[in-house]
């Protein structure tokens, strides 16, 4: 260890005599501190401005384009600077044959040598630190943890990049030599993760060499084993061939020998790498203050549950626009998107069916290609084929539609792109979805298996009397709510099954969660009433939506409720919205866009216990009389003004279960127009009355605490004077020192 020592002193004095050293710390300090003062700058603006602003830190160091991402983007172009002599000088100067001849074990000369260099790194590190101490003094309740993970991250990165430049550097004497082939490794291993993708065992083999993106998850604070085996495997494996590289020179061996050796060490840093990259080898560390890189506390209560192997099984159409996502070449990526929730299911295994079909596209979808090819005039198979020549495909790796039919039918799915997640005999799916972000996030994934946890929450909306169709999407109906399968959160892709029922020729379902009643325009008849009034006095949960002019006919069934909804109409004068457009109150912050609502009466008779989920607002009245959208509003005579309920919710205790009735003077409110409205919290009122009626089961709340570190205690001033010192007054004494070291060294 002496000797190591000694070496390592040695080096670490060469490279300090030497003008490159001293350069490449100014250079870094100079580009971290402008990068970092700018974003402090960019970051007081904001706040001054008050805009909120509440995870800082991240901004600061991860985020894009944070800190450490700027440095992760040019800490390659550095390393080879640095590493370029180590080995090359000692040959090109002859003094190598004094290193091999010396008592000095080899072993020991590459490890001092690693061992100055690794010192080094910790000197660029210990830059990164002081901006770090900024950090944490000026920065209110800044992420400690979240830093100390990118900081070791980053290390981890320059000490791989320093074994691999010094392997390079003792393969040739000429330095430049050294650099360029340092830089083509840093290349090759960086490409290398897009080798084999099609090969399941190759893809697992070159996704663990590549180096990219593998200090990601580290500089966004989480620290796993399988990052840090792999950059130590790694530069245990640059060593050793630096090492078996000069240990070759000493002794000769023939050329099958050393290649045996070289393939052996390869072979043996590979496996081991395989290993420590198996989802149940892996072990993790969430540095983050809030735990953000791990599955919420509701998520881990729902996995923890699972008892055994959960299969996900994904069935990639080759005619579906987004097939890409499905290839096997983009398996790795893929199976990242699980990556939080293999943590804690050891026994989750992944499935892929490839297929091919004819997509049948929703209104919404019309005219979506990501093809550029006319297929126009071609049968199913002919498109396949041409779509398969295309992408570079081979075609037997896709059933056709009748093969594809006999495993599952996907026709509902319109066969698209989708997921199945089985648990003990029971499925449940997962899809794609509009927007940018199209896969399933934790809180869609927690809800397909809480889904196969416990019992079904079906909803079941009445038909036959001209209601709110689930199907249709014109603005009045409930398709985006209720069954849109590309709408991410409709109740078919949050934990329920929804269908519909026509009471004129078919019985209500039995283990309901609620039947849902959506604004019939037609009364409902004797036998329709005869199973609406059974189902109530059995304890059914009820949904009941109206609108003003629907009074005579729902006022009948809800005379059995205690309920009545209110001849008139709601009203609010405004600027700038019809006057039956009125803002009900959810809570004192939160209001719902109802256009054209009644007011709820609800007469006590001991039966139910109430309470008032959506109420109008203070400037509003009811009124009797005809409301012209584009006209003026005048308070007229037989108009009541004050609030009134909108939505009532009821409860009561019968046949030993609580029965729970909601009620809604407006029928709008959760159509498919007003879930885009601007000004209205009309989703989270949709998911506030499901989850009642589901008993909090669905759909879930998956919560993070808030972070705290949203103020920064320096002015723009003080940020400017840091700037001064980092960026003139100590690279300015860098170069000083520097030169004085330097000049002393020349005359000596």
């Amino acid at each position: 260890m002496k000797k190591i020592l000694k070496i390592a002193k040695l080096e670490l004095s060469i490279l300090f005599y030497a003008p490159v050293a001293w350069l490449v710390l100014v250079i870094f300090m100079v580009q971290c501190s402008m990068h970092f003062f700018n974003l402090y700058q960019g970051i007081r603006e904001g706040l001054s401005a008050g805009i909120n602003i509440n995870n800082i830190t991240y901004a600061v160091f991860p985020d894009q384009p944070g800190l450490f991402t700027e440095v992760l983007q040019h800490l390659y172009l550095y390393i080879p600077l640095l590493t370029m002599g180590l080995m090359s000088r000692e040959t090109s100067s002859g003094s190598i044959k004094l290193l091999l001849s010396s008592p000095v074990k080899i072993r020991e000369i590459i490890l001092g040598k690693y061992l100055a260099i690794a010192v080094y790194s910790l000197l660029l590190m210990l830059i990164l630190c002081i901006y770090a101490v900024i950090a944490v003094l000026t920065i209110k309740d800044a992420d400690t943890g979240l830093i100390i993970s990118g900081l070791t991250g980053l290390f981890l990165l320059t000490a791989t990049y320093a074994a691999i430049g010094l392997f390079m550097s003792s393969l040739t004497s000429y330095q430049v030599v050294a650099a360029i082939s340092t830089l083509a490794v840093f290349a090759g291993l960086r490409f290398i993760g897009s080798v084999g993708q099609e090969t399941d065992f190759l893809r697992d083999l070159t996704y663990f060499l590549s180096i990219s993106g593998r200090a990601d998850e580290m500089l966004k604070g989480l620290i796993s084993t399988k990052d840090v085996i792999y950059f130590l495997l790694i530069i245990l494996l640059f060593l050793s061939l630096c090492i078996m590289r000069l240990q070759n020179d000493r002794k000769h061996d023939s050329l099958p020998v050393q290649s045996g050796k070289y393939l052996a060490l390869c072979a043996v840093i590979l496996f081991a790498g395989y290993l420590s990259a198996r989802p149940s080898l892996t072990a993790y560390l969430d540095m983050t203050a809030t735990k953000k890189r791990t599955l919420t506390l509701e998520s881990q209560a729902i996995v923890k549950q699972v008892q055994g192997p959960l299969k996900i099984t994904t069935y990639v159409n080759l005619l579906d626009d987004n097939v890409y996502f499905g290839l096997p070449a983009a398996r790795n990526t893929d199976l990242q998107r699980f990556e939080q929730f293999r943590r804690f299911i050891p026994g989750m295994t992944f499935d892929y069916v490839y297929y091919y079909d004819d997509p049948v596209k929703e209104d919404y979808e019309a005219g979506m290609t990501s093809y550029q090819l006319d297929l126009n005039g071609l049968n199913t198979q002919q498109k396949a084929e041409k779509v398969a020549e295309n992408m570079g495909l081979d075609m037997g790796m896709f059933l056709p539609p009748a093969e594809i039919r006999k495993r599952t039918n996907l026709a509902p799915e319109n066969n698209n792109i989708i997921r199945t997640v089985e648990y003990k005999g029971r499925t449940s799916i997962l899809r794609l979805y509009n927007g940018f972000d199209q896969f399933p996030s934790e809180r869609e994934i927690s809800t397909a298996i809480k889904q196969l946890l416990i019992p079904a929450q079906k909803v079941v909306f009445v038909s036959g009397d001209n209601e709110r169709s689930i199907k249709k999407k014109g603005d009045r109906n409930y398709h985006m709510m209720a069954t849109m399968k590309r709408n991410r959160i409709a109740l078919v892709n949050q934990g329920f099954d929804v269908m519909e029922t026509d009471l004129h020729t078919q019985e209500i379902p039995d283990s309901l969660s609620v039947l849902v009643i959506g604004d019939p325009a037609i009364q409902p008849d004797s036998t329709e009433m005869r199973k609406l009034t059974a189902y109530i006095n059995q304890g059914g949960n009820l949904l009941i939506t109206g609108e003003p002019g629907r009074q005579s006919l729902l006022n009948p069934l809800l005379a059995q409720l205690d309920i009545s909804m209110k001849e008139g109409i709601l009203v609010r004068p405004s600027k700038d919205d019809a006057p039956d457009l009125i803002y009900g109150q959810l809570d004192a912050r939160t209001a719902v866009a109802m256009e054209s609502a009644a007011a709820i009466t609800y007469t006590d008779r001991g039966r139910f216990k109430t309470d008032t989920v959506v109420m109008s607002g203070p400037t509003g009245w009811n009124t009797l009389t005809n409301v012209d959208p584009s006209g003026t509003l005048i308070y007229q005579a037989g108009d009541e003004k004050g609030r009134f309920p909108i939505v009532l919710a009821l409860t009561r205790t019968i046949n030993n279960k609580e029965q729970r009735i909601m009620v809604s003077g407006d029928a709008d409110f959760m159509s498919n127009a007003a879930l885009d409205h601007p000004k209205g919290a009309n989703q989270l009122l949709v998911n506030n009355i499901f989850q009642w009626f589901s008993n909090g089961a669905f759909p879930l709340e998956i919560g993070r605490p808030v972070m705290t570190d949203d103020q920064l205690s320096v002015n723009r001033k003080q940020i400017s004077k840091l700037k001064l010192v980092f960026l003139g007054i100590i690279p300015a004494l860098l170069i000083a020192i520097a030169a004085i070291i330097l000049i002393r060294r020349k005359r000596n």
